[in-house]
C-alpha cells in the first residue's frame, strides 16, 4: 500500500483528517482537485463572514451615533472584495502548511475508486490505501426552473464575484445564506431586497421562535419577506429580471405573482460532489447522490467512510470538522460516533441567531416532558453598554431531572455563547449546574445563568418573577 489512509477532498472535514490521521502515526496523503479549504474557505463561511464584516459597522451606525459618535461609513466595494479574497488566500495557506508540517501529501487532481482500495488521479497517477475517507464535499443545487441560467441569476457563489451593487435583490431561499446575504446587500446600498422562501416562516429548521425573531430584524432592515411561495419562472424584463412567484401550498396554489429586480441569488440548497468518483462500481450505497453512513462514518464498504457535506448528515463546516477526525479515528481502531444533536446551527445576521440540541417541538415529539427558560436581553447590562439589547437566551430542559437538551440565542455574540450549550448537552448537563456557574459581570454570559433560572419562574433580572 502506497498510504494507510487517502483522503479525497481538501475541505474542512479532509484536511483536518489528515492532520489527526498523521497525529495519530498514519501515513496520510489528501487530493484535492480545486483549492485547499474547500466551500468553506473559498466560496462559504470564510468570504461572507469577511463581507458581514464591513456589514456591521454600517447597520450599527445608529447605536454609534446614540453614544456619541458620529460615524459616517462609505462603502468602498473593490476594497471589501480584496480585502474578503485576502483573507481567503492566507486561511488556505495556512492550511496547506498545517498539512506539510505534519507530513501529509498533498496530490492535486481528481480522484476515482478502481477498486476499494486503489484510487486513479486525473487518469495519470494511481495510489492504493488500506482506507479511504471521501470528504468531497457539495455544490450549489440549481432548481429546475425556466430562465434559470439568464444573466443576472446567481447561485450561492456570485455574491463574492460582485462588481457593483445591485440596486434590486430577490433571495430565493430563506434559510441561514438567504439571510446573510440579504443583510450583506441590504448594508451595502441595495434599495429593495426580497427574501422568497417556500416554507410557512423564515429558518424553517430552526426554533420558530428564531424564525420570528429573524423576520422581525429583517423586516426592520427595511427587506421585504415573502413567506409560502415557490419561484415557477424566470425571464429578462425592462427593469431586469421578471420573478415569476406561485403559492407553496394552500388554498390559493394556483395563483401567481411577479416581481422585477436586478438581480436574482438562488440559495436554495446543496447537491453532493459524488458524480464521478466511481462509487457504484465498488458497492457504496447512497441516497439521492449522498452517501450513506453510519454515526462511526462507516459507509457500506467496510474500509471507506465519508465525512463533511458529502453524506448529507450536517452541511456544517464545524460538523465535518468533528465528522473528518472521528472517521480516521475510527479506521485507527477507535470506537467514536458522531452526535448531530451537539453541533449548533448559526445564522450570522445582525443580530446573530443560533440554536443546538432540540427546541420544545422536537423534545416534545422525542417523548421528553419539558420546562422552558428565556431570557429577554433587554435586562441583560452588558448588552445595554453595548447597545444591541435585542434577542433572548432560551433553554429547553427535562422536567423531572433539569438536563439541557437544547438552546435558542438571539442577539449579540449568538455564534459565541451558543458553544456553552453544545459542551452542556455534551456533558449531560442539568440548570442547576449552570446555576451553580459563575459567569463574570458585565457579561453577555450572565444570561445563561438567568435563563437557567428562568426554567422555573426564578430569573432575577425578570420582573415579576416567581418564588422558590
Amino acid at each position: 500500500m502506497d498510504y494507510d489512509i487517502c483522503i479525497i477532498g481538501g475541505g474542512p472535514a479532509g484536511y483536518l483528517a489528515g492532520i489527526r490521521a498523521a497525529q495519530l502515526g498514519a501515513k496520510t496523503a489528501v487530493i484535492e482537485m480545486d483549492e485547499l479549504g474547500g466551500v468553506c474557505t473559498n466560496r462559504g463561511c470564510i468570504p461572507t463572514k469577511s463581507l458581514l464584516e464591513v456589514a456591521s459597522p454600517i447597520l450599527s451606525s445608529g447605536k454609534w451615533t446614540d453614544m456619541g459618535l458620529d460615524i459616517n461609513y462609505k462603502l468602498n466595494l473593490k476594497s471589501a472584495i480584496s480585502r474578503m479574497n485576502d483573507v481567503v488566500v492566507y486561511i488556505r495557506a495556512g492550511i496547506k502548511a498545517l498539512l506539510d508540517s505534519n507530513k501529509v501529501d498533498i496530490i492535486k487532481g481528481k480522484a476515482q475508486f478502481i477498486d476499494r482500495y486503489t484510487l486513479k488521479i486525473n487518469d495519470k497517477q494511481t495510489v492504493r490505501a488500506r482506507f479511504v475517507l471521501v470528504a468531497s464535499g457539495s455544490t450549489p443545487s440549481i432548481p429546475d426552473i425556466e430562465g434559470i441560467h439568464l444573466d443576472g441569476v446567481l447561485s450561492s457563489d456570485g455574491i463574492f464575484t460582485m462588481q457593483s451593487v445591485p440596486e434590486s435583490a430577490a433571495i430565493i431561499g430563506g434559510g441561514a445564506i438567504g439571510i446573510e446575504y440579504a443583510t450583506i446587500l441590504k448594508s451595502f446600498g441595495t434599495k429593495k431586497v426580497v427574501i422568497v422562501e417556500f416554507m410557512d416562516r423564515l429558518l424553517p429548521f430552526m426554533d420558530p421562535d428564531i424564525s420570528s425573531y429573524a423576520k422581525n430584524i429583517m423586516e426592520g432592515m427595511g427587506i421585504d419577506i415573502i413567506l409560502s411561495h415557490k419561484a415557477t419562472a424566470l425571464s429578462s424584463s425592462a427593469k431586469g429580471i421578471k420573478l415569476g412567484l406561485q403559492p407553496s401550498s394552500g388554498s390559493h396554489a394556483g395563483d401567481t405573482a411577479a416581481l422585477d429586480t436586478d438581480r436574482v441569488f438562488v440559495v436554495t440548497g446543496r447537491k453532493p460532489n459524488t458524480a464521478g468518483l466511481g462509487l457504484d462500481g465498488i458497492g457504496v450505497s447512497t441516497s439521492k447522490g449522498w452517501i450513506d453512513v453510519n454515526m462511526a462514518m462507516r459507509t457500506s464498504v467496510d474500509n471507506i467512510y465519508a465525512a463533511g457535506d458529502v453524506n448529507g448528515i450536517k452541511l456544517l463546516a464545524h460538523a465535518a470538522f468533528h465528522q473528518g477526525m472521528i472517521a480516521v479515528e475510527n479506521m485507527l481502531g477507535a470506537q467514536k460516533l458522531f452526535e448531530p444533536a451537539l453541533v449548533p446551527s448559526v445564522v450570522y445576521s445582525k443580530p446573530p441567531v443560533a440554536m443546538v440540541g432540540m427546541d420544545e417541538k422536537s423534545a416534545q415529539k422525542a417523548g421528553r416532558d419539558v420546562k422552558v427558560g428565556v431570557f429577554d436581553l433587554a435586562n441583560s447590562p452588558m448588552a445595554l453598554v453595548h447597545g444591541e439589547p435585542s434577542g433572548f437566551i432560551k433553554i429547553i430542559a427535562d422536567k423531572k431531572y433539569g438536563l439541557v437538551l437544547g438552546a435558542s440565542i438571539a442577539g449579540e455574540s449568538a455564534y459565541e455563547l451558543i458553544s456553552v450549550f453544545a459542551g452542556g448537552i455534551a456533558g449531560e448537563m442539568t440548570v442547576d449546574e449552570l446555576r451553580r456557574t459563575v459567569f463574570a459581570h458585565p457579561s453577555l454570559s450572565e444570561g445563561i445563568a438567568e435563563s437557567a433560572w428562568a426554567v422555573d419562574g426564578l430569573s432575577q433580572h425578570t420582573m415579576n418573577k416567581g418564588t422558590v
